[in-house]
C-alpha cells in the first residue's frame, strides 16, 4: 500500500470525477516500494492535452510541455506533471523524440520507458501496474532496461548515465544485456548536453555504490572525462601505495564525506599522477608536483562539464594542496588559514583524511592521528583568536598614518610586513609590539 500525499489524491480523483484514467507512476512508486520519500510525484493519464487544460482550467497550470502531453499543475505550492498516456516516435537527436503519439492504454505508455524499475504505476483502488517486472528487479537489486537495452540508448543517451547513476544510488547491479548495451553505446553521450551528464555524474558519485560503478564502466566515464584514461592500470611502484592510480581514487572517493565538492576534489585529486611519475634507481615511483598538474586537468575536466565558477575554485584550491603534511605548528596552522581560510582548510583535512585512508594500510593509522591532532591544534589556534587575516592585526591603517606614513601604497607594504611576521610568529599580534616594529621600518 502506497501513501499518498492530499495533494496528489485531489488530482487524481479531479481527473477520475471528469471520465478519465489516473495514475503516480515512474520514480515516485519505485522510491515508495524501496521505503523511500519520494523527491517529487508524477501523474500520467488517458486525458488527452486539451482535456488536461479543460479539466484543471480553475487550477494554476504551466503549460510548456503541452506539446507532448504534459501540463504542469500547481498545488499547495508544488508542481506536479500530469502527462497524457504517450507512444514516442523517432529520436533523431538521440535526447527526444521526434513526436509523439497519444494513446488510451497505460501499458503502451509504460513500455517507451527507460528502466523496469521506472515503468511501474499505481492506483489506491487497483495497487501496482508492472507489465515489465519492475517490483522482481527491484526484489534482486537489479537496472533492466525494458525492452531492447541498445534501442533505449539510442532513443536517449542520457539514458547511459541514469543507468550508472540508478546502480550507484540504490547499490543494484546492472542486468547483462544492459550492461553490455551500456558499454557499446558509450559514445552516445557525445549526443547529450554537458550539463545534462555533470548533473548525472554527480548523483553517481554521492551512491552509495560509486566505487564499484565507476570501476566497471571507467570506459563510459572517460568518453566525458578522458584525462582519466592513462590512471586506470598504472602501478605506483611505490611502498606507499597498494593500488593503481585509479582505483586508489575509486577509494578515495569512497571514504570521503558526501558532498559534491569533496566528491569532485577525491576523483580529481590523482589525476595528474600519470603524467607526473618518474621512477628512480630504486625503481621506485615518484610524482613530483603531480598535485598542479591534477590542477590543470582537473580544471579542463570541470570547465568542459560547465560547473559553476565557484565549484572549480574550490575543487582546484584543495587539489593543488592536498600534498600538505599537517605538522604540530600553530605558524602552519596561521599560514593555511591565511591561505584557505577556515571552511576550506577543514575540507582540505577530510580530503587528505580520505587520501591517506585509500593508501597503504600499514600506515594509515599514522597518518589519521596525525590529521586529527592537527585539527586539534586548529582548533585551539582559532579559539585563541590567532591572527591569520589582515582584518585581525592589531594594527590598522589609520595608526600608520598618525605616526606620519603618508596615505598610499607605503601603508599597505608595511602592513603585509607585519602581517607575515606574525604569521611567522616573530612578532606578537599586539598592539605596542607592532608600533614599536613600525617605528624601526620607518
Amino acid at each position: 500500500m502506497i501513501k499518498l500525499p492530499p495533494a496528489v489524491t485531489t488530482l487524481l480523483r479531479r481527473l477520475e470525477t471528469s471520465g478519465y484514467e489516473a495514475f503516480v507512476v515512474g520514480g515516485c512508486v519505485r522510491d515508495c516500494l524501496l521505503g523511500k520519500e519520494p523527491a517529487d510525484w508524477d501523474i500520467c493519464t488517458s486525458a488527452r492535452p486539451c482535456e488536461l487544460k479543460a479539466c484543471f482550467s480553475n487550477f494554476r497550470v504551466i503549460e510548456t510541455g503541452l506539446k507532448h502531453g504534459t501540463l504542469t499543475v500547481l498545488l499547495e505550492g508544488q508542481p506536479f506533471e500530469i502527462t497524457t498516456y504517450r507512444i514516442d516516435g523517432s529520436y533523431s537527436d538521440g535526447r527526444h523524440p521526434d513526436q509523439v503519439c497519444f494513446t488510451p492504454l497505460l501499458t503502451e505508455d509504460l513500455r517507451r520507458r527507460d528502466f523496469t524499475i521506472n515503468a511501474m504505476a499505481y492506483h489506491p483502488s487497483i495497487g501496482v501496474v508492472d507489465p515489465f517486472g519492475g517490483q522482481e528487479d527491484l526484489a534482486k537489486g537489479i537496472i533492466r532496461c525494458v525492452g531492447a537495452a541498445e534501442k533505449r540508448f539510442s532513443e536517449d543517451g542520457l539514458r547511459i548515465m541514469r543507468a550508472l547513476r540508478f546502480s550507484s544510488r540504490f547499490g543494484f547491479a546492472i542486468e547483462e544485456k544492459t550492461a553490455g548495451a551500456l558499454h557499446s553505446c558509450a559514445q552516445l553521450l557525445q549526443r547529450v548536453s554537458a550539463e545534462r551528464i555533470r548533473t548525472e555524474f554527480d548523483k553517481l558519485l554521492a551512491g552509495k555504490g560509486a566505487r564499484k560503478v565507476l570501476g566497471a564502466y571507467r570506459d563510459i566515464i572517460a568518453c566525458f572525462i578522458p584525462q582519466i584514461r592513462p590512471m586506470f592500470d598504472l602501478d605506483q611502484k611505490n611502498p606507499y601505495h597498494v593500488y593503481t592510480v585509479w582505483d586508489h581514487t575509486l577509494h578515495a572517493v569512497s571514504h570521503i564525506q558526501n558532498t559534491p565538492v569533496l566528491k569532485l576534489a577525491a576523483f580529481f585529486h590523482d589525476i595528474g599522477k600519470p603524467g607526473s611519475m618518474t621512477v628512480g634507481e630504486d625503481d621506485c615511483g615518484h610524482f613530483y608536483k603531480h598535485e598542479v598538474l591534477s590542477e590543470t586537468l582537473a580544471e579542463q575536466a570541470m570547465l568542459r562539464l560547465k560547473y559553476d565558477n565557484r565549484t572549480r575554485e574550490q575543487v582546484k584550491l584543495l587539489v593543488r594542496n592536498h600534498s600538505t603534511v599537517f605538522r604540530q605548528s600553530e605558524k602552519q596552522a596561521r599560514k593555511l588559514l591565511a591561505r584557505m581560510g577556515e571552511e576550506n582548510l577543514r575540507l582540505l583535512m577530510e580530503l587528505e583524511r580520505a587520501d591517506v585512508k585509500s593508501q597503504n594500510p600499514i600506515y594509515t593509522e599514522e597518518r589519521v592521528l596525525n590529521i586529527d591532532a592537527f585539527g586539534t591544534l586548529l582548533d585551539d589556534v582559532l579559539a585563541a583568536k590567532q591572527c591569520f587575516s589582515l582584518r585581525q592585526l592589531a594594527v590598522k591603517g589609520g595608526d600608520l598614518l598618525e605616526l606620519g606614513i603618508p596615505q598610499g601604497p607605503e601603508v599597505g607594504k608595511i602592513l603585509k610586513t607585519l602581517f607575515e611576521q606574525v604569521l611567522e610568529g616573530r612578532l606578537p599580534n599586539e598592539y605596542d609590539a607592532l608600533l614599536m616594529e613600525v617605528k624601526k621600518l620607518i
